[in-house]
């Protein structure tokens, strides 16, 4: 009669835990994202958007981690990052196995593109009116790794011109770029960033520049090589001294993600969380000023991960 009443009693303990077991209890997902170097926008944006993911996803836990263009790329095919900001001439390349990669790179998929990124070519020579003109000249740009300095590469080429043509090539950081010209050491930088970009305000209003045009032939090019780039226009007075318009190319800059690791259901409350908040992250970079997710549905030639696809086509824009 007691072991009786004692399993019965015991049961009824019991049964709360076995209906709360059978509710499902909340998942706990880790995210590791890689994001951009400490001191550009990359790595803050990040910082932002782990927020609303966090605050959005329930049981959601994102790893911030620094990163670049190419080295993200590397990161989400390998599986050590679940997402990761990316320029989308960079994936693209990436997908198709063009240099700077030997293959072609799997598990890339786009979940939402963001803010264009634009070529920008400052020289402190007035006399240089022309890439071609770089030729014999001390000019700069990033390292090794990051997509500006692949890029580079490529803008030059579109005037036959590679390192060796130049009468030396310095790579580093903006901020040392800018200072190199300042002192005279270098002509000219070729970076691409937001618009205006700090490091190219900071030079004009120390020292007379001229911002380099990519003519619509050479443009032509460009996007046969690259089908990321888009035309563009760097506005007249962004910089001081700038009085023309001056006819540039630019690209996005996305969120991927490896398509399998991310579920899709996961990659869905992803892309939601963004396109219910993504006018927040105004507030870390001006370039996402009236963000939303008509923006962020952009096609930028890089396959959408399934779950961004079917929010896109709920929310109409697909």
């Amino acid at each position: 009669m007691t072991l009786a009443r004692y399993s019965i009693r015991t049961l009824a303990a019991a049964l709360p835990m076995a209906a709360l077991l059978a509710a499902g209890p909340v998942v706990a997902q880790k995210l590791v994202f890689m994001t951009g170097p400490a001191g550009g926008t990359w790595y803050p944006l990040g910082g932002a958007v782990k927020q609303i993911l966090e605050q959005e996803i329930d049981g959601l836990a994102v790893t911030v981690r620094p990163g670049a263009g190419l080295i993200n790329i590397k990161g989400i095919s390998s599986g050590k990052a679940d997402i990761a900001w990316g320029n989308v001439i960079s994936t693209v390349d990436a997908l198709a196995g063009r240099a700077p990669f030997k293959d072609k790179v799997g598990d890339l998929c786009n979940i939402a593109a963001l803010y264009q990124q634009y070529a920008q070519v400052p020289v402190t020579d007035l006399s240089i009116t022309s890439f071609a003109d770089l030729r014999g000249k001390s000019v700069a740009t990033l390292p090794r790794g990051n997509t500006t300095e692949a890029a580079t590469r490529t803008l030059l080429s579109l005037w036959g011109l590679t390192y060796d043509d130049l009468g030396q090539i310095n790579f580093a950081s903006i901020t040392d770029q800018v200072n190199m010209m300042k002192d005279g050491q270098i002509v000219g930088m070729i970076l691409i960033s937001s618009v205006p970009a700090g490091g190219v305000l900071d030079l004009a209003t120390a020292r007379d520049t001229r911002l380099l045009e990519i003519s619509d032939d050479a443009f032509a090019k460009l996007k046969a090589i690259n089908p990321g780039w888009a035309r563009a226009t760097i506005p007249a007075g962004t910089y001081s001294g700038q009085d023309e318009d001056v006819a540039t190319a630019s690209f996005r800059m996305h969120m991927m993600a490896n398509c399998s690791q991310v579920s899709d259901d996961l990659a869905y409350a992803i892309t939601k969380a963004l396109a219910e908040r993504g006018g927040e992250l105004s507030a870390v970079t001006a370039m996402l000023e009236g963000y939303d997710v008509e923006a962020m549905a952009v096609d930028v030639g890089v396959p959408l991960h399934p779950g961004a696809e079917r929010y896109y086509r709920e929310a109409g824009t697909r």
